[in-house]
């Protein structure tokens, strides 16, 4: 599979494919906040988020694409209160088939790069307990963990306690 990929800042004309890339990638694991095809924004909603988040001083919204295609996404989501302006939280999702190249790594990187910029001090996320993957790469870009969220998400079932994270910059 060709490794070529770029990332970039989306934009509001992105909403109809990051849709479909959520949709997708929702079915490809159980560590996500829905399921496949469990994302049922409307397509204005998340032009209207993606816009908010381009004229935004603390948030952003990354993707990564490989074919014209979304192959993964990474949002920081900062905080308004004046109080908490220097905290932002963050997700990530990466295509199943793109897990392992160096591509989640990356746009962690990015996304600290730019929180500095934004005047963010803490970038901070929940991640599913038994997410050895994910927590390895949070681990591996400098997230500490800070401490348990009991019972937090509710999977096929079963309620899965989450570990809180933070990035201080």
């Amino acid at each position: 599979m060709d490794n070529t990929y770029t990332i970039r800042e989306a934009v509001p004309d992105d909403a109809e494919k990051m849709i479909i890339y959520l949709n997708q990638v929702g079915g490809e694991s159980d560590n996500l906040l829905h399921g496949e095809n469990g994302f049922t924004v409307p397509v204005e909603g998340v032009k209207r988020k993606l816009a908010m988040s381009k004229d935004s001083e603390n948030s952003i919204v990354l993707i990564a694409l490989a074919g014209g295609q979304i192959i993964a996404r990474a949002e920081l989501d900062g905080y308004h209160p004046a109080r908490m302006r220097h905290r932002a939280k963050f997700s990530i999702s990466v295509k199943k088939e793109y897990w392992g190249r160096g591509i989640g790594t990356e746009m962690i990187n990015r996304i600290a790069r730019q929180a500095k910029k934004m005047n963010i001090g803490i970038i901070e996320l929940e991640v599913i307990a038994d997410n050895e993957r994910g927590i390895a790469l949070y681990h591996k870009t400098g997230f500490e963990d800070i401490g348990i969220y009991k019972k937090y998400f509710y999977v096929n079932g079963q309620y899965k306690d989450a570990v809180i994270m933070q990035k201080i910059l």
